[in-house]
């Protein structure tokens, strides 16, 4: 008994992160939401406690301008949602990113969106953006289930059956499926 609360200590409050299972599905309001379809970019990277205060500070509006270069350095992982692309997209939990992502010991899954604020906010608070610590995480869950809604992003228990995001059944596809397909 005693072992069995060590290990857990030691799984809760390990500083590397977990490789998880991303899944990202996309909200069905947001496609009656806007007038004109946006394509809209999600960003998964493991991330450091001060990669993750640096992407705070800039806020996301400057976080996705080209010239910040921080994408790049983050080596994110990139899904895209528009009319024509609305599939529900999944980073494998054994996806070779996690391994590079590993290097720099990061402690936190970092999930970004290039969506239109709504009204403008506080970068500390962009409901547009999601760190999951897993130091202070009391979930030890294997999956990362997040919605993208015309306006935030949110981090879900568990996805459902009738998760099929934007109406309609839909068969996951992996980043790297999507990319290949391009």
């Amino acid at each position: 008994m005693l072992i069995s609360h060590i290990l857990m200590l030691v799984l809760v409050f390990t500083g590397c992160v977990s490789q998880y299972k991303v899944v990202v599905d996309f909200s069905p309001e947001l496609r009656d939401h806007f007038i004109e379809y946006p394509t809209i970019e999600v960003d998964i990277a493991a991330v450091t406690d001060s990669e993750a205060g640096e992407v705070r500070q800039m806020g996301v509006e400057q976080y996705f301008t080209p010239s910040s270069g921080i994408r790049e350095r983050l080596q994110v992982q990139t899904c895209f949602f528009s009319r024509e692309e609305l599939h529900t997209f999944v980073l494998p939990s054994r996806a070779p990113i996690w391994q590079i992502w590993k290097l720099k010991d990061p402690t936190n899954v970092l999930v970004i969106a290039s969506l239109p604020p709504d009204p403008p906010m506080n970068p500390q608070s962009d409901p547009r953006m999601l760190v999951v610590n897993k130091r202070r995480s009391y979930i030890l869950a294997r999956n990362l289930n997040i919605l993208v809604e015309p306006h935030r992003i949110i981090r879900l228990a568990r996805r459902s059956s009738n998760d099929t995001a934007a109406g309609g059944e839909r068969s996951p596809v992996t980043i790297e499926q999507w990319v290949e397909a391009r």
